[in-house]
């Protein structure tokens, strides 16, 4: 499966891609981020691993693992998360659209193996509208954080 969403934020686009990666901010935009455990290197460098784990339902987790895969901040910023039978190659994208606003632009790879091949079957149309939320929950975040519009 594969998909590319987007969205304008308000604000320079070294600024937005700097907060975008700024782990320290990702629980003001991702309430459901429980926690980060760096296990290599320093995020957001290339070859970063950590852990990230996520409430999932009531009480339930998830727990994945993200690699840097490349990092040439501002322009880019490519990450894989895995967590068992899911390989999500996400590849960000920033660029300067006008003087105060900036896009990012996000291209999702998922591969599946096993029983997941299942769950991507059944509820892999959500995945793009999951991740429209996220960088919609982003823009407002670095609107407030940058006093944008």
């Amino acid at each position: 499966m594969e998909y590319t969403r987007s969205t304008i934020v308000p604000g320079d686009r070294d600024a937005i891609a700097a907060l975008y990666v700024d782990t320290a901010t990702w629980p003001a935009w991702q309430p459901a981020l429980l926690s980060i455990e760096v296990l290599e290197g320093a995020p957001p460098a290339t070859g970063a691993r950590s852990r990230l784990t996520f409430r999932r339902g009531r009480s339930g987790t998830m727990v994945m693992t993200e690699t840097v895969e490349s990092s040439a901040l501002p322009e880019h910023w490519n990450v894989v998360y895995e967590v068992a039978g899911v390989h999500n190659v996400c590849e960000t994208r920033f660029e300067q659209k006008d003087a105060s606003t900036t896009l990012i632009e996000q291209r999702n790879v998922f591969r599946f193996s096993g029983f997941m091949r299942v769950v991507g079957v059944l509820f892999g149309r959500s995945f793009p509208a999951e991740t429209q939320r996220s960088l919609d929950a982003f823009r407002a975040f670095a609107a407030e954080r940058l006093g944008g519009a």
